[in-house]
């Protein structure tokens, strides 16, 4: 189990989550908003309503600058809800997927939705997040953004990429865009949905694309677009870090890996013998937090005891990380860890409708 994940490379660690969110229109076809084909989608802003005898564009939000940082800001209220609900969301997929998703791209752009949703919509955003009320959600939200695009080591890349996709023509809430814009810093791009939904498919996704270094090259499969969808709203996070201490200087070793099944695989395992940060041994675990250049963020490996992951599995959420923190001593240790690639889907739909 890790706190983050996507990609591990000997020197770097490469993650990125995006998502996708669309609103469509139903009409005499009876056509609907289409089920869930990127990492996510949701009911997108339903105050967005397109007028066919008078189709106004859209408008950035030209002027608009950044809000600066509000020291009051209720930000551990935020990042409190946001990881909660990833604990929750974590605990809806099947034991034997490899989950990987980021609770913070999730959280920011259904918070992002909520600014513009029906009482329906937004009442499934409030219990799944607890979102501080009002634009005080949307004020945390910017500090910390803010404080996540500048860090203090070179070796650190974090981007985090916000964009608005309404139909040419399309009639919005103008405050909504404002809101984004300041507090957000999502910018707009219109499209022809309706006339080239493929086209503006493929739009979308090189943008995501080229926000997340090709990691995510297709967010959006072939169909989710179709000539009724009025909006898409997509959240793009990157992150790349160099390990503070590098793996390399030491041979790997060739061991295996067991599944839950029993099946037993053979792995390559990175090994690294000057390690002296956090690490500790608990009730049916051992964990490690490494750090990544800089020690401002870093990666939290859990290794469950045999027989007993299904166990800690369900145990994981903000208080038993907490546990873990108060097992940790500093000292060194050897650590050998996998290498891996993996992709994920989430249908986010399901979920919220659940709750």
């Amino acid at each position: 189990m890790v706190r983050i994940g996507r990609r591990t490379n000997m020197r770097r660690r490469l993650a990125a989550a995006a998502l996708a969110m669309i609103l469509a229109a139903c009409g005499s076809d009876g056509a609907e908003t289409p089920g869930t084909t990127a990492p996510a989608q949701a009911a997108a802003p339903s105050s967005t309503t397109p007028d066919p005898l008078e189709p106004v564009a859209l408008v950035a939000s030209l002027g608009v600058e950044r809000s600066p940082i509000k020291p009051a800001a209720p930000v551990t209220d935020l990042v409190a809800g946001f990881n909660n609900a990833g604990f929750d969301l974590w605990h809806t997929q099947p034991v034997t997927d490899n989950a990987v998703f980021s609770p913070a791209s999730i959280g920011h752009a259904l918070l992002m939705a909520r600014a513009a949703a029906d009482d329906t919509t937004g009442a499934a955003i409030d219990a799944a997040f607890t979102l501080p009320v009002g634009t005080t959600a949307h004020q945390a939200w910017n500090a910390i953004d803010q404080q996540l695009r500048h860090t203090g080591s070179d070796d650190v890349t974090i981007t985090i990429a916000d964009r608005i996709w309404p139909r040419i023509g399309l009639r919005a809430d103008q405050a909504w865009i404002d809101l984004l814009a300041a507090e957000h810093g999502a910018d707009v791009e219109a499209l022809d949905l309706a006339g080239d939904p493929e086209g503006s498919r493929n739009v979308i996704n090189d943008w995501v694309g080229e926000q997340t270094q090709q990691l995510i090259p297709e967010l959006l499969s072939p169909g989710s677009i179709h000539p009724n969808t009025l909006l898409v709203l997509t959240d793009a996070v990157y992150f790349e870090a160099r390990w503070q201490t590098p793996f390399g200087k030491y041979d790997a070793q060739d061991d295996t890996f067991t599944t839950l099944d029993g099946t037993e695989l053979p792995v390559e395992l990175m090994r690294e013998l000057e390690l002296a940060d956090r690490r500790g041994v608990g009730d049916g675990f051992a964990a490690a937090e490494i750090p990544y250049a800089g020690k401002e963020y870093s990666m939290l490996v859990i290794v469950p005891d045999h027989g007993r992951y299904e166990e800690i599995r369900d145990r994981l959420d903000q208080t038993f990380l907490d546990e873990i923190d108060t097992t940790f001593t500093t000292g060194p240790y050897e650590l050998l860890l996998p290498r891996w690639d993996d992709a994920y889907q989430l249908d986010l739909l399901t979920w919220l409708t659940n709750i």
